[in-house]
């Protein structure tokens, strides 16, 4: 059994993500605040996840791809075996979207999916992980 933290700006996209983890029985999803960059990383250091997913929103610096990689990096020190998977929705932020398929690419995270992912398929993938 998997643990994946989630840590995103949305309640209603996060819990909805936790609830089909949930569902599966294949994941222990544990919710991570995404209030601060600081917070964020002391709460997934206490938690260990094998996985965290985070999300990428223009409405903060702290949650913008440049912002979550600052974190990424650091939390990438302290537990270097997590793996990183993002989420950007692909209609209102198309340039967003690119850009965190191109950290995808130079292997600056693990996997990305677009807010627009199945469940079956976002399940399938995190177990193949």
């Amino acid at each position: 059994m998997k643990k994946i933290a989630v840590s995103m700006r949305n309640r209603v996209f996060a819990e909805s993500i936790m609830f089909m983890l949930e569902r599966t029985g294949e994941f222990r999803p544990v919710r991570i605040t995404a209030v601060s960059p600081d917070k964020l990383l002391m709460e997934c250091c206490a938690a260990k996840p094998e996985i965290l997913l985070l999300d990428v929103t223009p409405t903060t610096e702290q949650t913008t791809l440049s912002g979550r990689m600052q974190m990424i990096e650091r939390l990438q020190k302290k537990q270097p075996g997590c793996k990183i998977v993002i989420f950007c929705d692909e209609i209102a932020h198309p340039e967003q979207a690119y850009e965190t398929m191109r950290a995808k690419q130079e292997g600056l995270i693990d996997a990305f999916f677009y807010a627009s992912v199945t469940a079956e398929y976002l399940t399938a993938a995190l177990e193949a992980m």
